[in-house]
């Protein structure tokens, strides 16, 4: 059974094998369906089902409400003068005995589906009404060189059969389960839990099993405009996906009825006729609306579906999208991932939680979705395509020997005088919004993971004083920073946001820029009491046990109440729960010296984020040393802030070399 969009006319199929006859047999290699195997369609087949041990995955704990309080204190220390500091302890004794009970209450009794992920982080973004690719609910990773590169037809081609073997094998429940290793130090980490984490025996290893439900929505899903707040809708069917060509939508199944994958080279073969059928761009393409703010594309919406409810359909509930770029590819790193987000305003469907874009010349990245699954989540389709796509024999002179299991069908769109104006309205905004993006990208060279972990020193730590100093040095204060744990051994766990700045950091940090930096052995043990309080609390929000989401969520429960609750209303308070910096350190996946470079654009003023990858020697980099650190900046306030950063790192990893060896 064909898609939708695509009508199954065997008329096509026997022109399609004439056209086929009328070519020349010079071709190198051909591939026929009749040869595939089960094995050809997955990426890899588990020992076990995919979602073989969700059942001994444990709910995600919700704290008490005073140790949020006196946590939610601890991270404001730092930040406050005592007096304001002891104010806001009494505001926060005062709201836990009133209403602050009562909330807590509340929280507990609600329905489990809206407590499996009290981070609250996707309610936020679903309700978010600024346009999709401007703010962090989208993220373009830039993928690394792979087979193909340099032709956009090849490289399309690979990179989408290596999706759709994932999707596959996901869809089969072939895909192993994320799990995490349980090594000693990880097994004291978990004696300490209070909450019941199940250690099971996968492939010859104790492992703790991590919560999958996201992993469902990655493929056949999308997010669907409602005025307040979108809708997550996640389709059943898994034929067909969505090719977006300059502007144009088409579409072509690739899944057969006995549940085969098409090949590459049919693939390819579908690909080459989309590209031969679109050398203009579209007059109105729908497209453009998905980018628009969100009650603005909600209701525009709603007009189309008078005409268009197949047409749309076929779009969201593919399973995903492949958008092949036309324009000449920006020669800069910077302009080339503004690029891969915005398009030239119509190649993109935001709605969907899953895009490829593949560039004129092979230059390949991921539009993600990034309002609903994680960042663990698409690491591990990058670990696993990335790897599947690099082992690609596919050249373009492979010949597919049809027919293919559907034509390629054309997705029509009717639209009316008010629609086009809306679209053309769409388009100039996005293209607008493209060039207004502050956004800046730099590499900062020398970072030494094993001479910081040599010392005992947690590399991760050593980045967020570093982010922290360049502030202080910029504007002589400290700022409220937060960065993603992941929690996801927890049920609809995904990433809690842990408070950075530290007593023991500020210590270190005044200590230096304030020039009473004399003593290098101080600064070492200064340095050692920060890194130390950050792996604590690192540890402690992994467990669950810290919770700024926890305060976060009350805070929306009352503001949904009506409560006039005067915490609540108190200025430096409601810092900690809408952080301006927010300092994003990654393991970066990535290819033997290929990297993975994301771009998350933010929508705040101040500083939205500061973006710091490193690789940390695991996974594909098993044993290798980090040498650089990239870094990814959204901020409309000081171009000079990487600089800050960069200066910053100098004089920590000076204390770091200076500082003793620890005796083993």
């Amino acid at each position: 059974m064909s898609s939708p969009a695509a009508v199954s006319c065997r008329s096509l199929q026997l022109l399609g094998r004439l056209r086929k006859l009328q070519k020349p047999l010079h071709r190198l290699t051909s591939y026929k369906r009749l040869q595939y195997t089960d094995a050809t369609d997955y990426i890899h087949v588990s020992s076990v089902p995919t979602f073989a041990f969700q059942d001994s995955v444990p709910p995600m704990p919700v704290p008490t409400l005073q140790d949020t309080c006196r946590h939610t204190l601890d991270a404001l220390s730092p930040l406050v003068s005592q007096t304001e500091l002891k104010h806001i302890a009494r505001l926060c004794s005062q709201f836990s005995e009133t209403e602050g009970r009562t909330l807590q209450q509340q929280l507990l009794s609600l329905p489990k589906g809206f407590l499996k992920d009290l981070s609250v982080l996707k309610i936020e973004n679903m309700e978010c009404r600024e346009p999709r690719p401007y703010t962090d609910c989208t993220m373009s990773i830039l993928l690394p060189e792979g087979p193909g590169s340099g032709q956009q037809l090849v490289r399309a081609a690979i990179l989408t059969r290596s999706i759709l073997r994932y999707a596959n094998t996901l869809k089969r429940e072939k895909l192993k389960p994320a799990v995490w290793p349980v090594s000693p130090r990880m097994e004291s980490i978990l004696n300490r839990s209070v909450h019941d984490l199940k250690i099971v025996e996968f492939e010859g290893q104790r492992v703790v099993p991590q919560c999958m439900d996201e992993f469902r929505y990655l493929f056949s899903s999308c997010t669907i405009p409602r005025l307040g707040r979108d809708e997550l809708k996640k389709y059943e069917i898994f034929r067909y996906i969505v090719v977006l060509k300059h502007g144009h939508i088409y579409t072509f199944d690739v899944v057969d009825e006995e549940g085969h994958l098409a090949s590459t080279t049919e693939i390819y073969y579908q690909l080459e006729q989309i590209d031969k059928r679109s050398h203009s761009p579209a007059l109105h393409s729908v497209a453009a609306l998905t980018g628009e703010c969100r009650d603005t594309w909600a209701r525009l919406r709603q007009k189309l579906m008078v005409n268009n409810r197949e047409a749309l359909n076929a779009v969201e509930s593919a399973i995903c999208v492949i958008c092949l770029d036309g324009d000449d590819p920006p020669p800069s790193l910077h302009d080339q991932l503004l690029n891969f987000q915005f398009s030239n305003g119509c190649n993109r469907w935001y709605d969907k939680l899953l895009q490829i874009v593949i560039g004129k010349y092979g230059k390949a990245a991921v539009v993600a979705g990034a309002a609903l699954c994680d960042g663990t989540v698409y690491n591990r389709l990058f670990h696993n395509v990335i790897d599947d796509a690099q082992q690609s024999k596919f050249e373009a002179q492979f010949q597919f020997q049809g027919p293919p299991i559907s034509p390629v069908s054309k997705i029509e769109f009717d639209v009316d005088f008010e629609l086009r104006s809306a679209i053309h309205t769409a388009k100039t905004k996005l293209l607008q919004l493209k060039g207004s993006v502050p956004f800046q990208h730099a590499i900062y060279t020398g970072f030494d993971d094993e001479l910081i972990k040599s010392k005992r020193l947690s590399p991760d730590a050593v980045v967020q004083v570093a982010s922290q100093m360049a502030f202080y040095s910029m504007f002589g204060r400290l700022q409220f920073c937060i960065q993603p744990v992941m929690n996801s051994w927890y049920k609809g766990g995904n990433s809690e946001m842990l408070p950075t700045v530290s007593s023991e950091s500020a210590a270190f940090i005044k200590k230096v820029v304030d020039g009473n930096a004399s003593d290098n052995s101080r600064l070492f043990d200064m340095l050692t009491a920060a890194s130390n309080k950050h792996k604590t609390m690192t540890i402690k929000a992994m467990l669950g046990e810290i919770s700024l989401s926890h305060m976060t969520t009350l805070y929306m429960l009352a503001k949904e109440g009506g409560y006039k609750i005067p915490l609540f209303e108190n200025a430096n308070f409601l810092t900690a729960l809408d952080s301006d910096l927010e300092v994003y350190t990654a393991q970066s996946a990535a290819i033997d010296d290929y990297k993975l470079l994301s771009f998350i654009p933010i929508n705040k003023e101040s500083f939205p984020i500061l973006q710091l990858e490193y690789r940390m020697g695991k996974g594909y980099h098993m044993g290798k040393r980090v040498k650089n650190i990239t870094m990814t900046l959204t901020s409309d306030v000081d171009s000079e802030f990487i600089s800050h950063v960069k200066r910053a790192l100098d004089v920590i990893l000076a204390v770091v070399k200076a500082g003793p060896r620890p005796q083993h």
